[in-house]
């Protein structure tokens, strides 16, 4: 008779190590720059998680921080990308749904994979940047939710 518990720790030892080879997968996966037009991996690219600020509202609501977007630096020109998401083909009740908003989940799914994230609390961008749509433009290659059909 087989061991249920064995069984539990052979398919969370296998699942651990799917998940690895997926993470690996894409690190390699290549995001193009809106500043060079080249495509770099994201395994070699320094992240920007930048943050904003809930200021408090009566004795308990807001004094926190919240993710903004994610961004990176061009390693050939230094010059950042915003990674933006285009998310208006979702009802404004639905867009903070995690199944529906493609900029989360490539958060989720990719942010721990880029060589380096270093937060950003100021409300600007220092340096040189411009607006990069290629990954949700991409969604697909990305994995994430795809835009919905205008009806």
């Amino acid at each position: 008779m087989v061991n249920l518990d064995d069984k539990l720790t052979e398919l969370r030892n296998e699942e651990n190590r799917i998940l690895g080879a997926i993470d690996e997968r894409n690190r390699k996966r290549k995001i193009q720059c809106g500043a060079c037009d080249d495509f770099h991996e994201i395994g070699n690219l320094k992240a920007i998680q930048t943050h904003w600020y809930t200021p408090p509202t009566g004795c308990t609501e807001g004094d926190y921080w919240n993710d903004g977007e994610l961004q990176y630096v061009c390693p050939e020109t230094g010059i950042i990308n915003r990674l933006l998401f285009d998310n208006n083909d979702v009802p404004w009740k639905e867009r903070k749904d995690f199944d529906n908003n493609p900029e989360e989940q490539f958060k989720r799914n990719y942010k721990k994979l880029f060589e380096e994230v270093t937060d950003n609390y100021d409300r600007t961008i220092p340096g040189k940047w411009v607006n990069n749509y290629y990954v949700d433009r991409n969604r697909e290659k990305f994995g994430l939710v795809e835009r919905r059909k205008r009806t």
